[in-house]
């Protein structure tokens, strides 16, 4: 049955080569057949790629089905949502209304955007171009109706209503750390100089100019010709995605339009010879790696402008990967070479892994580098672990949690431990070598220090001279605070709409081991008060300030723009109750405190969540469907809808 599913949809793929395309170009194709057919054997529903050298697009082709219902294939104009790609359009947008005179790189935000505030004073530093390359300080990611199965047109404006509340994690200009909600504010000032909306904007200034036909903001409306993500387990197609967090990731296109785009770096420029040199210089700041440079050196919207596997062999490629929660691509552009190449899947994927080696190929083919022999490196000799490095032992953090280091010198090896429910666990050891610590035949760690003092677990890939920080040494804690609030605590949402995806609740307790700490979701943020904690980790992404509140006698949790309340509170679910949406809209929950099968009459716009007593998301009708659902004793049942709609759910013992 697989090998009959496979040979369908070789046969509804659409291929186009161009220019003896099969001839010079024969082992790059071949390549990239591969490697996306095996990806979507390993769950991708689908899948788009091209070539350009130049002007021409030499390659390009579709894979999979876009409609397994009606069995119709992917071509090369369906269009895939492109995520953090989107990012480029959106810098791109702000160097255009520089050429127009009308904006300054090096001038504060709140120049052109006076409507951006946020309590930390510091913000009026933040400039347009730190907006551009992740220096700006902001945390990270306001995730609240980022992505689901409607549009929703304010979220520009609710996410500058939440940063004005906000404080920063570092000093503007100082750290490069992925952050999407400089992109949304980007996207703010965008609208307010241009004084169109962001979509009309790129559509009248990049789109058109540049024949991109297939690309938008949002996919076209009412567009047929999309590509749907299935669940690898049950065959189920999952419904349309629309990406709010529009100029960090909104924009839907094609493999064929990206490499189009790359044509504005060489033969279509929109920019200003100045401007463009702009475009494609690194741009991260100077304290982003406590040592040398960084391994993604980023540009303005890129990810990177240096991309380490090519540097190394003498050639320029700027690169930008995107993810969404049901698309994963990625850009390569070569523009001293003019070529480009581009990737995206619907589902999960490598598509940077893949480019590579497409890239690689067509390079090689071309004679632009010499094809690479496969060659041994030499391995690093085994050495005592040097005693000095016995000070690095203790407590670090990163954006997925907290880590506890230790050094064990008879099997000269570093001792990993990850927290995980309220107890450091040893997740791996790490024998130390000549050059570090040892992860695997690819990735090795050390450990280095700032100008402030202040410890990094640094990761390096390979032979490259960039690093990247892995985790940050947590600083000194307010040791006269307790944060008894917080010990001990799942939080389930309360303010969850009926469309957004990746519903969570979240865990919070304290920290012995960190006096004046506590950890959200394993995070670990320093006490301000005993009710509210700050960003402790400057080179961290993602990052929320955990707010309690009290409410109707009840704490509450504010975090990232997400309400929450406390799951120890929630009322014994009654099989026989009709659950009703108080006129605040927030979610109500229940406690499912033996098994049962739920049978729930979902009103209109309405939602229902199970959550297992272990956290995990057991069954959500967004993506699952209104059925009867098999609940745990333990469970917490959600149910979400408009204020005044009703539920009326049965259980079956």
């Amino acid at each position: 049955m697989t090998i009959l599913m496979i040979l369908a949809q070789l046969l509804t793929a659409t291929p186009r080569t161009f220019a003896d395309g099969e001839i010079l170009y024969g082992e790059a194709i071949t390549t990239a057949r591969l490697e996306i057919w095996k990806a979507l054997s390993n769950g991708a529903s689908a899948a788009t790629v091209a070539i350009m050298d130049d002007n021409t697009i030499v390659y390009s082709e579709g894979f999979g089905m876009r409609n397994r219902e009606e069995s119709i294939g992917v071509d090369t104009s369906t269009q895939f949502n492109i995520g953090s790609i989107s990012k480029v359009f959106t810098a791109l947008g702000v160097l255009l209304l520089c050429d127009d005179g009308r904006v300054e790189l090096d001038k504060p935000v709140t120049t052109y955007l006076p409507e951006f505030s946020m309590e930390d004073s510091r913000y009026k530093e933040i400039t347009v171009r730190m907006l551009l390359n992740h220096s700006s300080g902001i945390a990270g990611t306001r995730m609240s109706t980022g992505f689901g199965t409607q549009k929703n047109s304010s979220y520009v404006k609710e996410t500058l209503e939440e940063l004005a509340k906000g404080n920063l994690k570092h000093n503007p200009g100082e750290v490069s750390v992925y952050c999407n909600d400089g992109f949304t504010v980007a996207q703010a000032l965008i609208e307010k100089i241009s004084g169109i909306s962001y979509a009309d904007f790129l559509r009248t200034r990049v789109f058109a100019p540049v024949g991109m036909t297939n690309s938008s903001c949002y996919f076209f409306d009412d567009n047929p010709n999309i590509a749907y993500q299935y669940d690898p387990a049950t065959g189920r197609v999952l419904p349309k995605e629309y990406v709010n967090i529009m100029g960090s990731g909104g924009i839907s296109s094609t493999a064929e339009d990206l490499c189009r785009f790359s044509q504005t770096l060489w033969a279509n420029p929109l920019l200003e010879g100045a401007t463009l040199e702009e475009f494609m210089l690194p741009q991260y700041g100077p304290l982003t790696v406590p040592g040398g440079v960084p391994f993604y050196r980023y540009g303005l919207g890129w990810d990177s402008v240096e991309l380490e596997e090519f540097v190394e062999q003498g050639v320029k490629v700027l690169a930008k990967s995107g993810g969404t929660i049901q698309f994963n691509s990625e850009l390569y552009v070569a523009p001293d070479e003019k070529l480009s190449v581009a990737l995206v899947f619907a589902g999960p994927a490598d598509p940077a892994t893949i480019c590579t080696r497409i890239l690689q190929a067509v390079m090689e083919s071309k004679g632009i580098l010499e094809k690479a022999e496969s060659q041994g490196k030499p391995t690093p000799k085994a050495t005592d672990m040097p005693r000095e490095l016995l000070s690095y032992a203790g407590y670090y953090g990163n954006y997925q949690g907290l880590i506890k280091v230790e050094f064990d010198i008879g099997t000269n090896a570093m001792k990993y431990f990850k927290y995980d429910n309220g107890a450091f666990v040893l997740a791996a050891q790490f024998p130390y070598l000549e050059d570090g610590f040892h992860l695997d035949g690819v990735q090795r760690l050390t450990f280095e220090e700032d100008a402030g003092g202040t410890r990094f677990i640094v990761v390096h890939v390979g032979n490259s001279i960039g690093e990247v920080v892995f985790a940050q040494e947590i600083p000194q804690g307010n040791s006269a605070l307790a944060g008894s609030a917080f010990e001990d605590k799942v939080w389930l949402p309360r303010n969850l709409t009926s469309f957004e995806f990746v519903p969570f609740v979240m865990t919070s307790g304290t920290l012995p081991e960190l006096p004046g700490y506590i950890h959200l979701d394993n995070v670990p943020y320093a006490l301000v008060d005993e009710y509210s904690a700050a960003m402790a980790l400057s080179h961290a992404r993602d990052l929320v300030e955990p707010v309690i509140t009290e409410r109707d006698g009840e704490l509450w949790l504010e975090a990232g723009g997400h309400l929450f309340s406390d799951a120890s509170k929630i009322i014994p679910f009654d099989p026989y109750e009709e659950v009703f949406i108080g006129t605040d809209g927030y979610n109500e929950w229940r406690l499912v405190e033996t098994d049962h099968v739920l049978n729930t009459k979902i009103p209109i716009g309405g939602r229902l969540l199970v959550f297992s007593s272990m956290g995990e998301l057991a069954y959500d009708s967004l993506t699952k469907g209104e059925k009867a659902v098999y609940v745990e004793g333990g469970s917490h049942v959600g149910f979400i809808g408009e204020s005044g709609s009703v539920f009326v759910p049965t259980h079956r013992p």
